[in-house]
């Protein structure tokens, strides 16, 4: 399955408001000797002149804190349901930086929708921001340096200043550490390939220096609570707490409230890719262990555990979790391997849409689960 978006609300339709209809006064019988009187219009009750003042006086001063925002030179938030020229040139700003098309952009005046907040997030989570949709102070502030630096998403970041994946001999091993091959698991057929294929690559895994920023950001988002239930899904679901956190990451950006199938908000059915699978609000730790063991059989043949630490096997796990469509392309999954110099490029920018020139600037599973074991230890 592909990392994907959170499916947001949808906008409320803008229908104008209705115009009054005149009153029709009722039709006078036929008749040749008198005309109809005309109708007679009554007062309105106090109670409508102070419903008709209160409204009044809301408009009036929603009115003026807009023009006072316009004034003060505070732009507003934009949203799902903006309209405008801001959105208009918000939708310039994420084609310039390549996280939509033009094809995509609404002709006129700019109407913030589905893909305009499917760009956002996108932005959002490759600097470190709250993927809540929303364009606030702190999201206009990024883009404004986004933009003025140039930056693209389809090219590649600055050059690296990364350190190993894993520290030198000297160093202190992480938890983490590569098994011996004695030790390693032995999987048969399509697993055991990919398995074989990722060991090789997790010997060599360098972490790269343009992704530490993300995975520091991401260490310091793990909080005691978040911690603790990691540990939870770890357990029941019998895997690594270091997979499941980088899971979590990947997946919903360690938000509550949604699956970890593919991100979708608990509460109702998921609409991406697993379809139809339903699960209460105040059910996350259940839907996680759901989705985990949906891989159940990937983990048995690489003999992942609880206490497992062979970080290919995690890599495996997690390239087969989100499904074998980059090696179809021949390339490395950054599912299970951006943030180090086995990822170079190549992503799916949506379910079914593969970008040969995009970056994924997302560190992978392995890399989170690399840096959660040396900050927690497991």
């Amino acid at each position: 399955m592909v990392a994907v978006t959170l499916a947001p609300a949808r906008p409320r339709s803008n229908v104008a408001p209705n115009e009054p209809t005149p009153l029709r006064p009722a039709e006078a019988p036929a008749s040749t000797e008198t005309a109809p009187a005309s109708p007679t219009r009554t007062a309105p009750t106090a109670e409508v002149r102070d419903a008709s003042r209160t409204v009044a006086a809301g408009a009036e001063s929603a009115t003026r804190s807009r023009l006072a925002a316009v004034e003060s030179g505070i732009p507003r938030t934009l949203r799902r349901g903006s309209r405008g020229e801001d959105v208009r040139a918000l939708q310039e700003d994420m084609v310039r930086l390549g996280y939509m098309s033009r094809d995509e952009m609404n002709t006129g005046p700019g109407t913030f929708g589905f893909r305009t907040h499917e760009a956002v997030v996108d932005f959002q989570r490759a600097h470190g921001l709250r993927p809540d949709g929303q364009v606030g102070p702190r999201t206009r502030a990024a883009l404004q340096q986004a933009t003025h630096r140039g930056e693209r998403i389809n090219e590649p970041p600055p050059a690296p200043q990364g350190e190993p994946l894993r520290p030198a001999p000297s160093e202190n091993p992480p938890a983490a550490a590569t098994p011996p091959s004695s030790q390693r698991p032995n999987p048969q057929g399509r697993i055991g390939q990919v398995y074989r294929d990722n060991a090789a690559r997790a010997d060599n895994a360098r972490m790269d220096g343009r992704y530490q920023r993300e995975v520091d950001q991401v260490m310091r988002n793990l909080t005691p609570e978040k911690r603790r239930q990691i540990d939870e899904i770890a357990r029941r679901a019998n895997l690594p707490p270091s997979l499941v956190a980088g899971i979590w990451y990947r997946e919903a950006s360690l938000r509550d409230g949604v699956y970890l199938h593919n991100g979708d908000p608990l509460g109702r059915p998921t609409t991406h890719v697993p379809r139809g699978i339903s699960f209460r609000r105040d059910q996350f730790v259940e839907a996680a262990v759901h989705a985990l063991n949906q891989k159940r059989h990937v983990a048995d043949q690489l003999g992942l555990n609880y206490n497992s630490r062979d970080p290919a096997a995690m890599a495996t796990y997690a390239e087969f979790y989100n499904g074998l469509g980059y090696r179809n392309h021949g390339r490395v999954s950054p599912y299970a391997f951006a943030g180090t110099d086995q990822y170079r490029g190549g992503m799916y920018v949506r379910d079914g849409v593969y970008s040969a020139n995009t970056w994924d600037r997302r560190p992978g599973v392995l890399a989170i689960a690399t840096a959660y074991e040396r900050a927690f230890g497991g």
